[in-house]
């Protein structure tokens, strides 16, 4: 009986750190879109009040650039001046506190005497990195790619970040 809670006991603080550990990639474009006609990117310079975001810092975002200009050269497309290319690509990232409560066991009167389980409670930062696909000529939302839990820190690696944005883009251009 002893080893059952106890392995309870593990078990129930082992899967919180791994379930946050990973990534959720949600994807959305516009089905009536040709993606095929795309060839150049260029990176959009966001201006303005769009431009500002707290969590992350401009080393951070000069490696998802990076990663996000990598991923695309390596799928084929060739990157240009903001005038010249098909698309532009830009990115938002947020970073959030989360709180995990965990409860383990029973609590109450049983077998003639007071008990209780346990309970940990665990607080870590979730960021969420958002790249978007805009037309250019149409000056139009086509593809977005959305990664929750991407990022635990607000300054992650560049290897981490690579590995984040190429999972987030990995669906892009959509398949036909």
């Amino acid at each position: 009986m002893r080893l059952i809670i106890t392995l309870g006991a593990a078990v129930a603080l082992i899967f919180p750190m791994l379930s946050c550990s990973s990534m959720t990639v949600r994807v959305d474009h516009d089905s009536q879109f040709d993606f095929g006609a795309y060839s150049t990117f260029a990176l959009f310079e966001r201006q303005g009040r769009e431009r500002q975001r707290p969590q992350m810092s401009e080393i951070v975002d000069r490696r998802i650039a990076a990663a996000m200009e990598t991923e695309l050269v390596g799928k084929g497309f060739s990157s240009t001046s903001a005038r010249d290319a098909d698309f532009l690509i830009t990115f938002y990232t947020a970073v959030r506190r989360r709180v995990d409560v965990t409860h383990v066991g029973w609590y109450g009167y049983r077998w003639g005497y007071w008990g209780g389980g346990a309970g940990w409670v665990r607080s870590y930062r979730e960021g969420t990195l958002v790249i978007d696909i805009i037309d250019r000529r149409q000056r139009e939302l086509v593809w977005r790619g959305v990664g929750e839990g991407a990022f635990t820190t607000s300054n992650p690696s560049d290897d981490k970040v690579a590995k984040r944005v190429a999972k987030v883009l990995q669906r892009f251009p959509p398949a036909e």
